[in-house]
């Protein structure tokens, strides 16, 4: 690969070397040999994506980027990059062993490896330029497109069917709080300290009449919530209550609030759990990558 990471405690370490630790950091749902080597290429090309200037992760910030995305030809002159600029997830073989027990970490380790030796060097590609791999862990049953979350079509990130995610335990989780715990979530993540100058009863009185979901897409992820005059998007929403997706419900349930979420992540590009289900079904890890990144090439 020919690139160099320089870690956050100095040392220099081999850019396959950080790709295998990239694939270590979510192997929740990747159990199965293709499905490992898929996810393998997936991190190798965002590793490579992003030390050639572009940014790319679960989180696509390329995508909303419009979708720029860097010419293969560039990575050639990429030779040493900082993890603290790399802003991709990563686990140590240390943490690895740590999180797993040596038993465990030794079979994962040799897992990770034989997938990073049967994938050297691929990457995948569209139109001759890294894609944008977006992935996420649990779809809502099928992924979306880029274009309904971003408004930036890309061509290799639309909706495909991925109906075996239903079958994960993340496919859904619900949360039931108290009205006044969730006031204090709330005020605790209110910048402009509006809530906090209401009196609690009167909130709480918003919160249960007018608490209500105003925009969502039409594969139903929030974009904005509204009490009165208050107004929340769905990212904000997720991260105060710690929600796994944006693709959620509010009703009264009891005299609380119960929040209903479907899926797990943004759900664009390849579903973990549905590349693992494919996995068992023979299908190769090329097959898997060019289903949920449809017109996409492994390069070499």
């Amino acid at each position: 690969m020919g690139i160099t990471v320089e870690m956050k405690n100095g040392e220099k370490m081999d850019g396959e070397q950080f790709v295998i630790g990239m694939a270590a950091s979510e192997l929740s749902y990747i159990k199965e040999e293709e499905a490992l080597k898929a996810w393998m290429i997936v991190c190798r090309t965002n590793f490579v994506k992003v030390a050639s200037g572009e940014n790319s992760s679960k989180n696509a910030s390329a995508t909303q980027n419009e979708g720029k995305v860097a010419d293969v030809a560039n990575i050639g002159i990429i030779k040493n990059i900082k993890q603290k600029n790399l802003n991709l997830d990563y686990v140590s073989m240390k943490e690895l062993e740590e999180n797993n027990g040596r038993k465990a970490y030794l079979e994962i380790k040799k897992k990770l490896e034989d997938a990073s030796d049967a994938t050297f060097g691929q990457v995948l590609t569209y139109e001759n330029k890294y894609a944008d791999a977006l992935y996420h862990e649990v779809s809502i049953g099928k992924t979306v497109s880029s274009e309904e979350i971003y408004s930036v079509a890309v061509p290799y990130l639309i909706s495909v069917d991925s109906s075996q995610d239903v079958e994960s335990s993340d496919y859904m989780d619900v949360k039931i709080l108290p009205y006044d715990e969730v006031l204090q979530k709330l005020i605790k993540a209110d910048k402009n300290g509006r809530l906090e100058k209401i009196d609690k009863k009167q909130n709480i009185k918003i919160l249960k009449s007018s608490l209500k979901i105003t925009k969502h897409t039409d594969n139903g992820f929030v974009q904005e919530i509204m009490a009165q005059d208050n107004k929340w998007t769905g990212e904000e929403w997720k991260k105060i209550f710690d929600l796994n997706s944006t693709n959620f419900y509010l009703e009264n349930y009891n005299g609380k609030l119960r929040m209903v979420t479907v899926g797990k992540g943004h759900d664009m590009g390849m579903s973990l759990y549905g590349a693992n289900a494919l996995a068992k079904k023979q299908l190769s890890a090329a097959t898997i990558l060019s289903y949920y990144y449809p017109g996409t090439k492994i390069l070499d």
